[in-house]
C-alpha cells in the first residue's frame, strides 16, 4: 500500500472512530432501567419493555438492511443516527409503560438502520483500500472507541439525572445528532454504489443465504445464544446495584467502568481470537459467565464483579463473531444478509429479556441470570455436538 493510500485509509479510520465516539449514548446507560423503574414499571415491565428494542429490531432489520443496501451504506448510517438522536429525545418525557414500550420499540428499528450497515461499511470500505486483514482490528477498535466515549460521558449520567432526569437523555440526543453530521463526511465503499441495482429477489437471496449456509446458519444460533446472557444481564445490573446500596448519581461511575470493560474486550478480541482461537472461546466464554453468575446468585456482593466480567465478554463474543461471518458472506448485499443475522439475534434476546423479567419478579435478577447462563451452556453444547461451524470449510467473501 503506497504512502498516500495509507494516509487516506487512517483518515477514513479516523472519522469512523469519531462517529462511534459521538453515537454512543452513554449518557443514558447509567439511569434507562432507574428512569423507567421510577415511572411506575415493575421488573417484568422493564424486561417487557427493553424486549421491544428487539422487537423493533425484528420489524426494521430486513426494510432497513434492503434500504442500506439501496441508498448506500453511509445514508443508511446517517439516517439511524438522526432517528436514534429523536429516541433519546422521546425517553426524556416518556412516563408510561406504553411510553416505554413505544420508544423501546422505535429505538430498535433506529438502530437497524446502523446495525448491518456500520460492518458492512467498514469491511467494504477497507475492501477498496486492500485493507481486510485489519478488519477485526479496527472494528474491534471502532467498537472499544464506542465504549469508552459512553464511559467519559456515564461518569456524569447519573448525576444529571438527579438535577433533572431529562438532562442525560437530551445530551444524548444532541450528542448523536452531531455524529449524524460526521458521517456525512464519510465516502461510500465501491461495492455499496454498485449495488445500485439490488433487487428484492437478491435481497432474498442474501437473507436466505442466512439459512443455507450450514456453518452461518449454526453459528448465528450458537452465537444468539451466548450473546442473550450478558444482553439479559444489562436489563438488571441498575436495580441490582441500587438493592446494594448505590444511588442514582454513583451509577455513573459504575457504569463508566463497565463501559471501559466492553472497550478493553472489544480491543482485545483480535488478540484472543488469534491465541485461544474463537471456537475455544465460544466454550470458554459463556462457561466462565455461568459459574460467576451461579456464584453471584448465592453471595451478591460477587455481582458488580460479574457485570463487570459479562460486558467485557460480551464485546468479545461480538466483535469475534461478527468477523467469523463476514468472511463467509458475499459483499454483494452485505448489509442485508448482516440484517438477517442480526434478526435471528433480535428474536433470540427478545425472549430472553421478556422471560428474564419474568423469572426474576417470581425469584430474583441474579437467580434468573444464573439460569440464563447454564441454559446457555448446555445450548452451545448441543448445537456444537450436532452441527459444529467451527470444523466446517468456508469459502471467504468477496
Amino acid at each position: 500500500m503506497s504512502q498516500h493510500a495509507h494516509s487516506s485509509i487512517d483518515s477514513l479510520v479516523g472519522r469512523f472512530y469519531s462517529y462511534r465516539g459521538l453515537t454512543s449514548g452513554g449518557f443514558v446507560f447509567p439511569i434507562l432501567t432507574v428512569h423507567a423503574l421510577s415511572q411506575g414499571l415493575d421488573l417484568a415491565g422493564v424486561g417487557f419493555a427493553a424486549g421491544m428494542f428487539f422487537a423493533g429490531t425484528l420489524l426494521g432489520e430486513v426494510p432497513t438492511g434492503y434500504v442500506g443496501d439501496r441508498i448506500g451504506r453511509r445514508n443508511s448510517l446517517f439516517v439511524g443516527s438522526v432517528l436514534i438522536s429523536v429516541t433519546h429525545f422521546g425517553f426524556a418525557f416518556a412516563d408510561s409503560l406504553a411510553g416505554f414500550v413505544f420508544f423501546w420499540g422505535f429505538w430498535g428499528v433506529a438502530a437497524t438502520f446502523r446495525s448491518g450497515s456500520t460492518d458492512a461499511w467498514l469491511y467494504d470500505t477497507l475492501t477498496d483500500h486492500d485493507a481486510t486483514d485489519s478488519y477485526t482490528r479496527v472494528r474491534g477498535r471502532g467498537t472499544g472507541v464506542f465504549y469508552a466515549s459512553a464511559a467519559m460521558s456515564a461518569l456524569i449520567g447519573g448525576a444529571l439525572y438527579e438535577r433533572w432526569s431529562a438532562l442525560p437523555f437530551l445530551f444524548a440526543g444532541v450528542l448523536t445528532a452531531i455524529g449524524a453530521l460526521v458521517v456525512l463526511t464519510l465516502p461510500e465503499p465501491t461495492v455499496s454504489r454498485s449495488d445500485e441495482g439490488f433487487s428484492l429477489a437478491e435481497a432474498r437471496t442474501a437473507l436466505a443465504s442466512v439459512v443455507s449456509n450450514r456453518t452461518v446458519r449454526s453459528f448465528v444460533l450458537l452465537s444468539g445464544i451466548v450473546l442473550a446472557v450478558p444482553e439479559t444481564v444489562e436489563v438488571f445490573v441498575q436495580p441490582v446495584a441500587l438493592s446494594i446500596g448505590f444511588r442514582p448519581s454513583s451509577l455513573g461511575p459504575l457504569y463508566a467502568g463497565l463501559m471501559l470493560a466492553a472497550a478493553i474486550g472489544s480491543s482485545t478480541a483480535d488478540t484472543i481470537g488469534r491465541r485461544i482461537g474463537v471456537g475455544r472461546w465460544f466454550v470458554l466464554g459463556p462457561t466462565a459467565l455461568a459459574v460467576v453468575l451461579l456464584v453471584a446468585s448465592s453471595v451478591h456482593t460477587v455481582a458488580l464483579p460479574v457485570f463487570f466480567l459479562s460486558r467485557g465478554a460480551n464485546t468479545v463474543t461480538d466483535t469475534l463473531g461478527s468477523a467469523f461471518v463476514n468472511d463467509r458472506v458475499a459483499s454483494h448485499g452485505r448489509a442485508t444478509t448482516l440484517s438477517g443475522v442480526s434478526m435471528v439475534h433480535a428474536l433470540v434476546f427478545l425472549l430472553a429479556r421478556t422471560v428474564g423479567g419474568v423469572v426474576a419478579n417470581l425469584t430474583s435478577p441474579l437467580v434468573a441470570l444464573a439460569g440464563f447462563g447454564c441454559l446457555a451452556v448446555g445450548a452451545v453444547s448441543v448445537i456444537r455436538a450436532t452441527v459444529d461451524p467451527f470444523e466446517a470449510p468456508h469459502p471467504t467473501g468477496t
